[in-house]
């Protein structure tokens, strides 16, 4: 499983805290395709399996909505920074208020 360590810097003042993203190593099933993903925020912390027809096509839907993650967790606190940063994206297939 890859890791990162995001550190997240709320704009109210509060203390910096981490926010750790996993991604585990593709596994190839009977059908498909899986990954596993965490995002580890203390209270709003989420995971989920992704499934793709290769071990590329799950490595890449696996990545897509982290970043949408990372936003809602930054914007239900108010605002800040994170880093290392990323851009902004659009969910894809993921509920809109994660």
């Amino acid at each position: 499983m890859e890791q990162l360590d995001i550190i997240f810097t709320p704009a109210n003042g509060a203390p910096p805290r981490t926010i750790t993203v996993r991604i585990g190593t593709p596994v190839r099933g009977e059908r498909s395709w899986t990954a596993r993903v965490e995002v580890l925020a203390g209270d709003e912390s989420h995971a989920w399996t992704c499934h793709g027809t290769d071990w590329a096509q799950v490595l890449e839907l696996s990545t897509w909505n982290i970043p949408v993650y990372l936003h809602g967790i930054v914007d239900r606190a108010g605002g800040g920074t994170l880093e290392p940063p990323f851009y902004e994206r659009e969910a894809r297939g993921a509920p809109q208020n994660p």
